[in-house]
């Protein structure tokens, strides 16, 4: 690095030198911009536009310096501002600065570092917390994919700083290049396009250049893990293995190929079994572990550690598939067997009654779960009768179970508990409690999969309305 274009951390405002606008790349040093115009050609749709995480370090002054050459229109800028440190102000000043310079448009996102996360997972997963915070506001009301500019020296250090945890293949996969994160509810769309360079070209390029940067002082500070594997475990491999970091960067790169296969053999085990005990059983153990990492992922649910998982599966090849007492505990909800099926039951408040405006058949959040509303030909509610009720003034509920309800279903056939009719139907006890009532005022008229009260029944011919609960177990 060339120390003389870094800025201290606690450096005043600059003045930049560079001029506004895109600026073309010299033809002789088009190798980095060329990597990054293919990685934007193959990750970036072109409706989405790009943010770029800008810290206003070395790594994001250059990332942002390539992008501003190549998609200048498509191209603004977040910094997220922490205000754990006295510096921080002249941190966002100069990207202000910076980005004004190059008429790049920046959001300078001002957060906190929750003291609390700090104290239990430490200061740098605070502000990581932070920052996700930080872009998920900024991205709730617009089409866009954040650029990072994270590269192969931080993919090395993340691969050494997981396997020194014990980490399994998905955590030894390191960071991707393009990744989708659910955070508060909301998918975001994270990008590196540095991620397959090294550090020593992303130097040069500055020093090119003649850019100037913040310089983080606490990136010397070795009592944190990433910067002590970075000053003193990686300079004492170099003499042994002086290709150290570009070959963990590959590993990690094999790593991520290997788990996106065994996320397809999951996939493909997860159409053949869905949840049938008596078919997991017949996979190998490797297999049935896959599965259920699988399994719970697709919930959003984390994967328990290596000894928890073995547990379980443990407990499941020694139960009778019929026993409807196992359970087990996890952070995000419990795992329950119920007539040889294993289930996903999540965390969730009863559900109270709802007040429905069904002309707009839009599904209705339920026990973790959601009511919709099919149209069936032959089936459901008449939709006629109900209308004309509707009309008259009568509101339509969603209601949970009280107990002692009961529904006639065919003409012929008297009411009967709905009790039994939950139990015949192979409902789960845990959700007959608050399955989901259909009333017009105080008339219970229909029960999702357990029909619809006689006589506001559709003809053969006619297209009625159906409610369906998807249950968030199965």
């Amino acid at each position: 690095m060339d120390a003389s274009r870094s800025l201290p951390r606690d450096a005043p405002r600059v003045d930049m030198s560079a001029t506004g606008g895109a600026e073309k790349i010299p033809a002789d040093d088009t190798v980095l911009s060329d990597a990054v115009a293919a990685f934007l050609h193959r990750y970036l749709a072109d409706e989405i536009r790009l943010c770029l995480g800008l810290s206003g370090g070395q790594d994001s002054v250059v990332l942002l310096h390539v992008l501003a050459a190549l998609i200048p229109e498509k191209l603004s800028a977040i910094h997220v501002h922490h205000g754990f440190f006295p510096e921080d102000d002249a941190w966002a000043d100069f990207c202000e600065t910076l980005c004004r310079k190059r008429s790049i448009p920046l959001t300078v996102a001002r957060t906190r570092i929750d003291p609390e996360v700090a104290r239990r997972k430490g200061l740098e997963a605070a502000a990581r917390a932070a920052r996700y915070q930080a872009y998920c506001a900024h991205g709730a009301t617009r089409p866009v994919a954040f650029a990072l500019a994270h590269h192969q020296r931080d993919q090395a250090e993340t691969l050494l700083l997981r396997l020194c945890r014990g980490a399994g293949l998905s955590g030894a996969a390191g960071m991707r290049a393009a990744q989708t994160r659910v955070f508060q509810g909301k998918s975001l769309l994270f990008l590196r396009p540095l991620l397959e360079q090294g550090k020593a070209a992303i130097e040069n390029y500055a020093r090119r250049h003649d850019l100037e940067w913040m310089e983080d002082k606490s990136n010397q500070d070795v009592s944190f893990r990433r910067n002590a594997l970075r000053h003193r475990v990686f300079p004492a491999l170099a003499p042994f293995f002086p290709a150290a970091e570009a070959n963990f960067s590959r590993a990690a790169r094999h790593f991520s190929e290997a788990e996106q296969l065994l996320s397809e053999l999951a996939e493909s085990d997860a159409r053949q079994i869905g949840a049938r005990l008596e078919k997991l059983r017949l996979l190998s153990p490797a297999r049935q572990a896959n599965w259920l990492r699988y399994w719970l992922k697709d919930a959003g649910w984390q994967t328990p550690p290596a000894a928890r998982l073995s547990e379980v599966l443990r407990q499941l090849a020694a139960i009778n598939p019929a026993d409807t007492r196992f359970q087990e505990n996890l952070p995000e909800g419990s795992l329950r067997l119920w007539r040889g099926t294993l289930y996903r039951v999540p965390k969730s408040l009863p559900p109270s009654a709802v007040l429905l405006a069904l002309e707009s058949a839009e599904p209705i959040s339920w026990g973790g779960g959601r009511v919709l509303w099919e149209a069936r030909v032959g089936e459901g509610i008449d939709t006629a009768r109900l209308m004309r009720a509707r009309k008259a003034g009568g509101n339509l509920w969603l209601r949970p179970r009280q107990g002692g309800e009961a529904l006639q279903t065919a003409p012929n056939r008297p009411r009967r508990p709905l009790k039994a009719l939950l139990r015949e139907a192979g409902i789960p006890p845990w959700l007959r409690v608050n399955w989901p009532l259909l009333y017009l005022e105080n008339e219970l008229i229909a029960a999702p999969a357990l029909g619809v009260r006689a006589d506001w029944q559709c003809l053969s011919g006619d297209t009625g309305i159906l409610p369906v609960f998807r249950s968030p177990s199965a």
